[in-house]
């Protein structure tokens, strides 16, 4: 079942909405960015900055089916979820946010995976 246009959007609205004024990315100590670490996908929040937030743009709807469909296979193989880790900055209060992987993400919840694997860059 693919995700429809507005429940992706409302999903992708509500994440704004809660983290407006919460968004305070912080340095991540050195170890924390040394590896890829496994976290649930609702610790992560969408960058307001990236075209995937933007109504006027949005998330390719074909591509989060396409990689929801690929979270269910492996995360029923024991793989991780996907190869490449979604790419995030620490906030100060609450979570991640997205620098790249707003697709996967989202194919990541679509799918009811447990974790998600990231990788923390500095801001």
């Amino acid at each position: 079942m693919a995700y429809g246009q507005t429940e992706l959007t409302a999903m992708i609205q509500q994440d704004l909405e809660m983290m407006e004024g919460r968004r305070e990315p912080v340095k991540a100590g050195f170890l924390e960015k040394m590896g890829v670490k496994k976290v649930k996908p609702a610790l992560l929040h969408v960058n307001p900055d990236d075209e995937f937030s933007d109504p006027a743009i949005g998330p390719n709807l074909a591509i989060v089916e396409n990689y929801s469909t690929l979270a269910r296979r492996l995360s029923g193989e024991n793989q991780p979820v996907y190869e490449e880790p979604v790419q995030v900055v620490k906030l100060k209060e609450d979570g991640y946010m997205l620098l790249n992987g707003h697709h996967r993400w989202a194919g990541a919840i679509r799918a009811r995976v447990s974790t998600i694997r990231i990788k923390i860059q500095d801001p």
